[in-house]
């Protein structure tokens, strides 16, 4: 199986379902865990037509709504009442940030970036953030009146690496240490502060910024600039979630860029493909890799004996993953060591992911190239139908697997986080669901 694998590529989505409420008569509780279980598996679907409209639909049984005519925006997130996006202007050449009023559909989109290129923005909460080409992180309230609201939190970041990613109130950026260094910093999310200067190099995507329990996890590439294919120069770190000092877990021995690129975040450890290398296509080829997992603690241990191609969590001490022939298999690992694996009995798998349920597995998927399966406890697979993984989309904190359904002229369905029931949300044929929200 080869496949190019780019850090900020990688998206790992987890859902979360609801909390019942206890209380009351029997018939009282009844009621109320019928209506928790309602309004807490609310959410509202936007989505693109077959047309390239942008529409947007509630999971409660209201008709869908349109909102924009060919719309042109990609990564699109929620502040306030707005929505923002990333826009290509033809006009200028550059990157822009655009937003559109939830509160008024059809209205005309808003520029509101400013005049510069903006090189990577996000949203937490109700706050924006953007990073424009002199290097600037800014904040703003989703529902401000204007960019000149914005607060410039942060300057001097790398423009070279632009990610950044906002935690328990920081935010974790590039930085150029006295105007010419990259390291990896911190500082207040809300500008206030001095910069936390963490480690030399860079984080180069927000893949490389993982949370577990307690600890914030960063991999960190101690000499971004090189351009060789193969350098043994990552190093993971990990801090306190809420900031601290970060301590380097493999200083000693950095691991080959590639074989990090290639890899996945479990828990508070890390899967890499040891000697991984490139095809003539210049994609990963994960058959000349070979799996290894490097913990919290810097010991590392072997895998599986080819390139590990997607892995989750199943269970205490398990590991479900694909290799690189497209195999799908659970191993179980105690005192750093695999001590059993057994083998998921469907081939061509392409990917395996995890629903969750407040950090509780809920249910595994594998998509695999004679449909999509739930995996059984067994490991047996019960098969999903009209979902495949690029009609797909999961959004954590909401119930469900949004998708086009290719056995229904790909009209909007959500499919019950088991696997078991599903339901049809509009008669729009979809090309892409691009947004998931509570209402």
């Amino acid at each position: 199986m080869t496949k190019t694998r780019h850090p900020v590529q990688k998206f790992i989505f987890t859902l979360a379902i609801f909390a019942l409420i206890f209380g009351g008569s029997i018939p009282e509780k009844a009621a109320a865990e019928t209506a928790a279980t309602a309004a807490s598996s609310n959410a509202v679907v936007y989505y693109l037509s077959d047309d390239d409209s942008l529409y947007r639909v509630k999971t409660d049984g209201s008709p869908s709504e349109k909102m924009q005519d060919s719309f042109e925006g990609y990564k699109v997130r929620k502040a306030g009442n707005y929505m923002y996006y990333y826009f290509d202007d033809e006009n200028t050449s550059i990157t822009t940030l655009q937003r559109i009023s939830l509160s008024a559909p059809l209205t005309a989109p808003s520029n509101f970036g400013g005049d510069k290129e903006i090189l990577y923005y996000d949203t937490s909460g109700n706050y924006v953030y953007y990073m424009n080409e002199d290097g600037n992180i800014y904040r703003a309230l989703g529902d401000a009146s204007s960019n000149a609201e914005a607060k410039l939190i942060a300057d001097h970041a790398n423009t070279e690496f632009p990610n950044f990613s906002i935690i328990n109130g920081r935010i974790y950026y590039n930085a150029l240490k006295d105007g010419y260094t990259t390291w990896a910093a911190s500082k207040a999310a809300d500008g206030s502060g001095n910069v936390q200067w963490i480690a030399s190099g860079a984080v180069e995507g927000s893949f490389f910024v993982h949370t577990y329990n307690s600890t914030l996890y960063l991999m960190v590439n101690t000499n971004p600039a090189e351009t060789q294919y193969s350098t043994d120069c990552v190093v993971l770190y990990y801090l306190p979630i809420n900031g601290g000092t970060a301590k380097a877990v493999n200083a000693k021995a950095p691991l080959d860029v590639n074989a990090v690129y290639s890899g996945s975040w479990i828990n508070d450890g890390y899967v890499y493909n040891k000697g991984i290398r490139l095809n003539s296509e210049k994609e990963y080829d994960y058959t000349l890799g070979k799996g290894h997992i490097i913990t919290k603690s810097g010991t590392t241990f072997p895998l599986n004996k080819t390139g590990v191609y997607d892995i989750v969590n199943s269970g205490t001490n398990k590991l479900a993953y694909v290799d690189a022939y497209g195999k799908a298999h659970v191993s179980t690992i105690a005192n750093n060591k695999v001590t059993s694996t057994k083998t998921i009995q469907r081939t061509n798998v392409s990917r395996i992911i995890n629903l969750m349920n407040n950090g509780k597995v809920k249910s595994t998927i594998l998509f695999a190239g004679s449909g999509t399966y739930v995996l059984n406890n067994d490991l047996s697979t019960k098969k999903l139908e009209g979902i495949e993984w690029d009609n797909s989309t999961y959004e954590e904190g909401i119930p469900g697997i949004f998708y086009a359904n290719s056995a229904d002229n790909y009209r909007l369905y959500r499919m019950n986080d088991d696997g078991k029931t599903s339901v049809k949300l509009t008669d729009d044929k979809v090309s892409s669901v691009l947004l998931i929200t509570k209402p």
